[in-house]
């Protein structure tokens, strides 16, 4: 994995903590570990599944689809 993609893949993680916060009404943190303990962060983590490159509002609907 290439330095900008390890870059892309924080971003888009931040990105979809701050989204997943501000769309179920949580604290920063406690989004932060709904995030990193769903199945999709392993998937965002993976440069493979190309997800790192997506929309935030791309993360957040795949995110509520599968990690309701």
């Amino acid at each position: 994995m290439s330095d900008v993609q390890k870059q892309m893949i924080e971003f888009s993680t931040m990105d979809l903590v701050k989204a997943v916060s501000t769309s179920r009404k949580l604290p920063l943190a406690e989004a932060m570990k709904v995030v990193y303990k769903s199945p999709f962060f392993l998937k965002l983590q993976d440069p493979e599944t190309g997800l790192y490159r997506e929309s935030k509002a791309y993360l957040i609907r795949r995110f509520n689809q599968e990690c309701q």
